[in-house]
């Protein structure tokens, strides 16, 4: 139900653009969202947040009335996603990951193409069409870490533009040194011991995340989440970290600076 909803709504956003005279670039910098985000809304996919398919709305030049009715039916589109399950262990709620996210429990992710969720800038999550999490500090006393492992094919891959990639390393370069953080990259020269198909984040022994390119997946059985966070950790062995690694984030960030001008 909420798939179809977002199919009919995309092709009615892409008719009022037409209808305007924008391109999918204009709109795009109207709302302030990245060019494959406008694509994404008028295909029908699901995007990180409908927020950005509300700023699409928003970048519009239709009346109030036209512009509020879209929202809420965008709204109810998402609502009708989040409420889709399937299987025992296995939730297909968009906004699964908040919910563990509010926990103590040690956060464990795995990225080999996009930024870890809770490294992401707001830059980069607009220019990916992707959700950021806030890097919080831990209260005092907390015992809540974050372990996440890259790879350098990761780094060195940009969304839209890529002008948003040396703040996004920086970033990740700030991020290093807060004591909740333990961050690893394994370089292109380094062989794994398990190939994932996809990023993934473990919650304690609790769930597993996983981002696909149209929805979010929530794993809690047992089995699953340990076998995930047995595959963090030996990917965590093959990574490199402290000088090094930071050795590694400033090299690619030149490198980008150059590409990206």
């Amino acid at each position: 139900m909420g798939d179809e909803r977002l199919r009919e709504l995309g092709g009615e956003l892409r008719a009022m653009r037409t209808a305007a005279g924008l391109s999918g670039r204009e709109l795009a910098r109207r709302a302030g969202i990245a060019q494959s985000a406008v694509s994404r809304v008028e295909n029908g996919q699901r995007v990180g947040t409908p927020a950005i398919v509300e700023k699409f709305v928003a970048a519009l030049p239709i009346a109030p009335e036209v512009a509020d009715g879209l929202r809420t039916r965008v709204r109810d589109a998402y609502a009708a996603l989040a409420d889709h399950r399937v299987d025992v262990g296995v939730s297909l709620k968009p906004n699964a990951p908040r919910r563990w996210e509010r926990g103590t429990a040690p956060v464990r992710e795995f990225q080999s193409a996009v930024i870890p969720r809770a490294l992401r800038s707001p830059e980069y999550a607009r220019a990916a069409g992707l959700a950021e999490s806030p890097l919080a500090q831990p209260a005092p006393g907390s015992t809540r870490v974050f372990r996440c492992v890259i790879t350098e094919g990761a780094l060195r891959t940009w969304p839209d533009s890529g002008t948003a990639m040396p703040g996004q390393l920086d970033r990740i370069l700030a991020a290093d040194d807060l004591p909740s953080v333990h961050l690893s990259v394994i370089p292109w020269q380094a062989p794994v011991p398990v190939v994932p198909p996809h990023g993934f984040t473990v919650f304690g022994d609790e769930a597993v995340v996983v981002e696909t390119y149209t929805a979010v997946m929530t794993l809690t059985k047992p089995g699953v989440v340990a076998s995930y966070r047995d595959a963090h950790a030996r990917l965590e062995e093959a990574a490199i970290t402290g000088e090094p690694m930071r050795e590694l984030l400033r090299r690619i960030r030149r490198d980008l600076a150059k590409l990206t001008g």
